[in-house]
């Protein structure tokens, strides 16, 4: 057997495997993974808000800080707007997503984001 030393791969005091980069438990490690199988997803922390201008007075929820994934955007869409019974769109910003949804659905966004959230 080859003795592979500890700063290649680490070890704790119990002789559990630590994460080279971060010196953490591999369970408990936040670096991202080179590995496609094993990418582990970003938290998403969407920006609930309401906005009535330009609308004529109709008030609109706006969602913003959402992933830049277009596939991502229109499913999610799709789900807020079957869920909330109203209209809506999805576009592309320079750093991020946003949903436009069609009336006063704060509530019920911010519960349906913190049960997706944890």
């Amino acid at each position: 057997m080859i003795d592979i030393p500890d700063f290649v791969y680490p070890k704790d005091p119990n002789g559990n495997a630590l994460c080279p980069r971060c010196k953490k438990l591999v369970a408990q490690c936040d670096c991202p993974s080179f590995e496609l199988g094993k990418l582990k997803p970003q938290p998403i922390k969407p920006y609930i808000r309401l906005d009535r201008t330009g609308r004529n007075g109709k008030i609109v929820t706006i969602i913003d800080n959402l992933p830049h994934n277009e596939v991502y955007l229109k499913n999610l869409a799709k789900t807020l707007k079957v869920k909330t019974g109203c209209g809506g769109t999805y576009y592309l910003t320079e750093n991020d997503g946003t949903l436009e949804l069609q009336g006063n659905h704060k509530e019920i966004l911010k519960e349906f984001f913190s049960k997706l959230i944890i």
